[in-house]
């Protein structure tokens, strides 16, 4: 007998098993809901397959009888009770198709995944609607606004360099564009879910994915209301902080992974450090937990991203210019220069002058590091001019001895 003939047969009906647990405890009036219909769906599915060896096309008899029993039950359902929901019953579709997929090829290897994202988002679709809720009109537009951008003008772009010293590369650099504006969007929408209020660590990780200087600054007000809330504000700065050093790290090990070998020691040292002072000073703090507003503007909001691509290209110039006529003294105080504003924009340009060949590894390695050394003590004058002096001399302290990590990293490069 063929085992893994067997072993698909199984995956099936553990993936109807899977779906109709979840729906089998989220129904009440109708019976087209149940465990058993849905093991017994996910069975038709791969039965179909099998069957369909010998008479071809079975399984679009089958398919197509499936989806005459649940309009039948749906037509039932909406006149007993008037619900419209259509959930339950795509749900019974989608199922049949993974059975299906699990007897051809290695479609029993990609069924399972599916069928638990599919679970996943039935079981979650309160926590789902609540987020639906959160996101304005505001930013459901800007964010189409940029995803027609990105998917619809991108693959049209050029793909190669052109202009002089050959560093403009239109496709490229919108690329880069998206994909930073993806992490920043993703812990906006994670803020958004979440809310900064509930938990300073949240707000320190998830607030340092969007915006690391949001947070100092979020910060830096909260403790001018109350001394109390000197060491809960050090530690979600701290780690907002921390955390742009390892969004730096992957951004790198996604667009140059060669770079990986010469940046983990700088970045991972003072990200890992920065969370872990973080930790030892909210340890020692009497307040464990305050409201925090951080204003955070949509990252995927239109004109950011064009900000970004100027600011982006701006760098590339730079950098090669000041490679060009005064080596890799001229990129580290290009890189210091512009960690000031953004350091994202000199990060990617490192990265892709180092992967072309225009700088080497150690410089572009170095230069990344200067410009997260310079950001972060940009953060430092924020947090001692924008709050009390105490909230600025403690950020300094831990501040000094991150940016110490660092700089002993890079000689040790």
């Amino acid at each position: 007998m063929d085992t893994l003939l067997i072993l698909k047969f199984v995956i099936a009906l553990a993936i109807g098993a899977l779906v109709g647990l979840e729906r089998e405890r989220k129904s009440k009036e109708t019976e087209f809901a149940g465990i058993r219909t849905f093991i017994f769906i996910a069975l038709l599915g791969i039965l179909s397959a099998y069957l369909s060896v010998i008479f071809t096309y079975f399984y679009l008899i089958a398919f197509a009888g499936l989806s005459f029993l649940v309009g039948l039950s749906y037509w039932v359902g909406t006149r007993d009770n008037g619900d419209l929901g259509l959930t339950t019953e795509v749900a019974a579709l989608l199922t049949f198709s993974l059975g299906l997929m699990c007897y051809w090829d290695d479609g029993y290897k990609l069924a399972p995944i599916l069928a638990i994202i599919i679970t996943t988002l039935l079981a979650l679709k309160p926590r789902l609607h609540k987020i639906a809720q959160k996101i304005s009109q505001k930013e459901m537009t800007d964010t189409l606004k940029f995803l027609i951008i990105a998917f619809v003008i991108l693959p049209l772009l050029p793909n190669q360099t052109m202009g002089p010293w050959e560093v403009f590369n239109p496709y490229q650099i919108w690329l880069m564009v998206v994909f930073i504006s993806g992490i920043s969007y993703a812990g906006y929408i994670l803020m958004k879910i979440v809310g900064p209020e509930r938990g300073l660590g949240l707000t320190g990780v998830v607030g340092g994915l969007v915006s690391s200087t949001a947070v100092v600054t979020a910060m830096a007000a909260r403790v001018k209301e109350s001394d109390a809330l000197m060491k809960a504000a050090v530690f979600a700065a701290v780690v907002a902080s921390s955390m742009m050093f390892l969004r730096i790290f992957f951004a790198v090990l996604v667009i140059n992974s060669s770079l990986v070998p010469y940046l983990a020691a700088p970045m991972v040292v003072m990200g890992v450090l920065g969370i872990l002072l973080g930790i030892a000073v909210w340890r020692s703090s009497t307040v464990k937990e305050m409201e925090t507003k951080v204003k955070l503007k949509n990252p995927f909001s239109l004109k950011p991203a064009l900000i970004f691509g100027a600011l982006f290209i701006s760098i590339l110039y730079i950098s090669k210019i000041a490679s060009i006529y005064f080596g890799s003294q001229g990129v580290y105080v290009a890189s210091i220069i512009s960690g000031v504003a953004d350091v994202d924009a000199i990060t990617i340009s490192m990265a892709l002058l180092a992967q072309n060949g225009t700088i080497s590894s150690v410089t572009a390695v170095t230069a990344i590091t200067l410009a997260s050394i310079s950001n972060t003590i940009v953060k430092f004058g924020i947090a001692l001019f924008l709050g009390t002096r105490g909230f600025g001399k403690n950020i300094g302290v831990l501040f000094a001895i991150i940016i110490a990590a660092g700089l002993i990293a890079i000689l040790l490069i």
